[in-house]
Parts: structure tokens; C-alpha cells; sequence
């Protein structure tokens, strides 16, 4: 029925299915959909990062499911809106790229300290 293998190509196989499930520090969570209540609050960045990922995760206690962490879905509705609120620039679309440098602002007049010790002085 089957073709039959040589040893030599069987354990070919194993190794080359043993070499998939190593993984490195962070991608134990790649491949799992369930996690310990632990463990998420230990790294919740991590799991959140991949919910926005599109993936959902089942939440354990104690080895026991008890909840389920997956994406928000928008309705059509909702992309619409956003759009329209886009177009009239009342809402931005969040870029990722670094903030600009921080520039001081100079001011023209008494320093905002002076204003302070000023109000204060009314006080005493």
C-alpha cells in the first residue's frame, strides 16, 4: 500500500521535523493559541502584538480555559466613518516612525517660574 522506507530516509524525516519545532526565545508564542494567565501578564506586549496580528488565544487558569483574547473585527460601518473622518482631517492614520527631536520652545516675556513665585507671594 505505502512505499516502504529506508531507515536512513525515516530518520532524514525526523531530524528535518525535529529542526521545525526549534525555536528561539520569543517564538514559543508563534506557535501556541493557548496561554497560562501567568504567562500573558508576564508578556502581554508580546501576546497583544500578536492579536493585532489577527490571531486569537485562549486564555487558561490553572490549566483550565476561562477566556479567549482575539481581535476587535470593524464593520463596514465603521471603516466608512473613519474614512469620511479621515478625508475631513478630523482624524489622522497613527504612522509608525520615530517622533521628531525635541525643540525648546523660546518665550517672549517673564519666565512662567516668575508668574508662579509672583502668585505665590499674594499668598504669605
Amino acid at each position: 500500500m505505502y512505499p516502504q522506507r529506508r531507515l536512513v530516509d525515516i530518520v532524514k524525516i525526523i531530524v528535518v521535523i525535529d529542526n521545525v519545532r526549534r525555536c528561539g526565545h520569543h517564538d514559543h508564542m508563534a506557535r501556541r493559541a493557548t496561554v497560562g494567565a501567568r504567562e500573558l501578564k508576564t508578556r502581554l506586549g508580546g501576546y497583544l502584538q500578536q492579536v493585532r496580528q489577527g490571531r486569537t488565544l485562549v486564555i487558561t487558569d490553572r490549566g483550565e480555559p476561562v477566556a479567549e483574547l482575539k481581535p476587535l473585527r470593524r464593520t463596514g460601518a465603521q471603516d466608512a466613518v473613519l474614512e469620511r473622518l479621515k478625508a475631513l482631517g478630523t482624524v489622522t492614520q497613527p504612522e509608525n516612525r520615530p517622533l521628531a527631536p525635541f525643540r525648546p520652545v523660546r518665550s517672549r516675556g517673564p519666565s512662567v517660574s516668575d508668574a508662579i513665585i509672583d502668585d505665590r507671594d499674594d499668598r504669605v
